[in-house]
């Protein structure tokens, strides 16, 4: 299959976003803005309405949720190895910014135009494990490392509502439930979630593009060289090492190396913000694996389903 025709279009609306967020100077506020139209509104249609109607047979991939969270565990694990010697809560952000492949926002667009069905099946797995453990075992430590002695149920307790509560979980899981329940879907519904969720992956591609043109302060350039590495070689090499020992079809098995090699998402900078921890390495992060993804996202889709 042609990959160009699908991988171009996507970047170059990430560019536009870019220049609208330079030209416009949409900020921090405008940013924020869209991001939570899509966390809150599209992404959650779009992903509900996919659950509801989608194929079990299509979901039950094990191998799939074994491989990519694998990949994901031990980029997590030598991240935090690596800056072992910074509290805990500044490992755990650095970690997730490691690990953190920006499933949803690239991802589903992504796969969803080389894959069809099956790659935006991959995605909305991958963006629940992403969610389910990874970002939840960091802000559990981030949590521990600040609330030192408060008792690791507390910590926990609090950790496990935000994550139940957070759309990215919420409407998927209400999608496999109203799925499993076969309820049908009244038209109204059906339109309903159709339109919203359409506007998803403009608004997110957007978005990436509004939050890398807005100026940041530098970041130290050792963590952010070994975070940015373990992102775009550590993950999809362990991947691929995983896909060794437990081998699915070619499609499920580019979907896992694919999403396994996206740049970090825009997960680590909301929690770095919100616990004031390493701000400005996510947010280098971000961008640096975001414009190198340009080129290795497109290379690896050419060898993978060119």
């Amino acid at each position: 299959m042609s990959v160009l025709p699908v991988v171009l279009p996507i970047f170059a609306i990430i560019a536009a976003g870019f220049a609208f967020g330079r030209l416009r100077v949409v900020g921090e506020d405008g940013v924020a803005l869209l991001n939570h139209y899509v966390v809150w509104l599209a992404l959650p249609a779009l992903m509900f309405d996919f659950m509801a109607e989608a194929d079990w047979a299509l979901l039950g991939q094990a191998r799939f949720v074994a491989v990519f969270a694998v990949g994901m565990a031990v980029t997590f694990g030598l991240s935090l190895f690596f800056s072992r010697r910074s509290p805990l809560g500044e490992r755990a952000i650095q970690g997730l910014a490691a690990g953190y492949s920006n499933t949803a926002y690239l991802g589903i667009p992504l796969l969803g135009g080389l894959l069809g069905t099956l790659g935006v099946a991959a995605a909305m797995l991958a963006s629940m494990l992403t969610v389910f453990l990874l970002f939840a075992i960091s802000v559990a430590l981030v949590e521990f490392d600040i609330h030192r002695g408060a008792g690791i149920g507390r910590t926990l307790g609090r950790v496990a509502i935000g994550v139940i509560r957070n759309p990215l979980v919420f409407a998927p899981v209400a999608g496999l439930i109203w799925n499993a329940l076969g309820l049908g879907m009244p038209a109204p519904a059906k339109t309903f979630l159709t339109m919203l969720g359409a506007s998803t992956t403009p608004v997110a591609l957007v978005t990436i593009g509004a939050f890398l043109a807005i100026p940041r302060p530098s970041a130290p350039v050792g963590p952010t060289v070994i975070t940015t590495t373990l992102k775009l070689l550590v993950q999809p090499a362990v991947t691929a090492a995983m896909l060794l020992i437990l081998p699915m079809s070619r499609e499920w098995a580019a979907a896992a190396l694919l999403l396994a090699a996206m740049p970090t998402g825009t997960g680590p900078f909301m929690a770095a913000q919100l616990y004031e921890r390493d701000v400005a390495l996510t947010a280098r992060v971000i961008l640096i694996s975001t414009l190198i993804s340009v080129a290795t996202l497109s290379v690896l889709a050419m060898v993978l389903l060119g």
